[in-house]
């Protein structure tokens, strides 16, 4: 009865199964090893490519033309009568009476292109000035840009008509329709 009990097929093992666990791990550290060997490497790549790769070319000498000398205020000089001032007053009076006396509204731009049916689109955020007629007139005052050479003016009809249009000279700010 002894001997059965000593020829059990199962092995007798305390708490711990120490050469059993050792067995099990050893994979697990084989692949961790091989991930840490894999990131090391791909580190050093990157590195080597990154510094390594200097840019340069065939290492000739060549040295940079001089800077020109700086300016100061003293050396420049400037015409009589300019005027540093890059805006001009301008007076618009504009008369439609003939037209037209009922309620309208007019806006003033610097920036617009023209429409392939020859009207005019205005870059609403250029508008210089805006306001209302009064029996077909509008007189005010503005500044504009001296660059600006033309002007679009447009007047719209609270009836729903379609708005005239005029480009003018900013040196002519007379507009008669």
């Amino acid at each position: 009865m002894m001997n059965t009990q000593m020829k059990s097929s199962k092995p007798y093992t305390s708490g711990s199964n120490t050469e059993s666990s050792a067995l099990q791990e050893t994979p697990t550290k084989g692949y961790r090893a091989m991930v840490k060997q894999a990131s090391l490497i791909s580190l050093l790549a990157s590195v080597t490519l990154i510094f390594g790769c200097g840019g340069g070319g065939g290492g000739g000498s060549s040295t940079a033309a001089p800077a020109p000398a700086a300016s100061t205020m003293s050396e420049l000089t400037v015409p009589d009568g300019f005027d540093y001032n890059p805006v001009e007053q301008h007076d618009l009076n504009i008369d439609i009476s003939h037209i037209s006396k009922n309620r309208s509204f007019v806006s003033v731009y610097s920036r617009y292109s023209e429409r392939s049916d020859a009207t005019f689109k205005p870059d609403y955020s250029s508008r210089l000035l805006a306001g209302s007629l009064n029996n077909g007139q509008f007189n005010s005052s503005f500044t504009a840009p001296i660059s600006e050479e033309n002007i679009l003016i447009e007047i719209w009809f609270y009836d729903g008509q379609a708005p005239l249009q005029q480009v003018v000279s900013s040196s002519v700010m007379q507009v008669t329709w």
